[in-house]
């Protein structure tokens, strides 16, 4: 599949069970933003090394790709996703705008290195399929999440009364978790055989 054309990429990456989300205050301050681990393509990066190279900078977590079955495309995030078997060795779940101004690329991806947010990261969360559907569908304070067993790790100090804000990389994976819960228990499943092949 054909990546050049996006300029960010990231991972939803499983660790015993659990995807890493970043978390720290948004630009206004009012809110943390529950953010995917990723970030911009430099030189002459392909998006899977952009995705590979900043997991590593922002979590510590040295990852494997995995091909996504299937890859959703969504021109905006408020548009309905259109869904394409994938026929590459590790293609993307998600793809984000259009030729030749896609944005993001998401990929799949497996850690047996435990997360540790780096120096540019406030914290890290690390959420189940639960956490994903009460933090997209709740307004949750940081620190009610972790009163009622949320796992964070949290490198700097911030504001744990501020409520959580999920940005639409989150939104995708519970949408996902939602709507296609069969593929999605098929993708875990192949997560977690990856890991203890490896």
């Amino acid at each position: 599949m054909e990546t050049k054309h996006v300029r960010t990429s990231g991972a939803y990456v499983l660790y015993k069970g659990l995807f890493p989300f970043q978390v720290g205050p948004t630009r206004k301050g009012d809110k943390l933003g529950v953010v995917r681990l990723g970030g911009h393509r430099e030189e002459d990066e392909t998006a899977e090394e952009t995705a590979i190279r900043e997991v590593f900078e922002e979590s510590s977590m040295n990852i494997q790709l995995v091909n996504s079955p299937f890859t959703f495309f969504k021109r905006d995030w408020n548009d309905t996703a259109i869904k394409i078997k994938s026929a590459d060795d590790i293609a993307p779940i998600l793809i984000k705008g259009t030729e030749p101004t896609a944005s993001t690329a998401m990929y799949l991806a497996y850690s047996k290195t435990a997360p540790t947010p780096s120096s540019e990261t406030c914290g890290l969360l690390l959420l189940s399929r639960k956490d994903i559907s009460l933090i997209c569908n709740q307004k949750i304070t940081l620190e009610r999440f972790i009163g009622q067993g949320g796992k964070a790790l949290l490198s700097q100090r911030i504001n744990i009364g501020l409520p959580l804000e999920p940005f639409p990389q989150l939104f995708f994976l519970a949408e996902l978790f939602e709507k296609e819960a069969s593929l999605m228990d098929q993708v875990l499943s192949g997560l977690e055989s990856g890991m203890e092949r490896r």
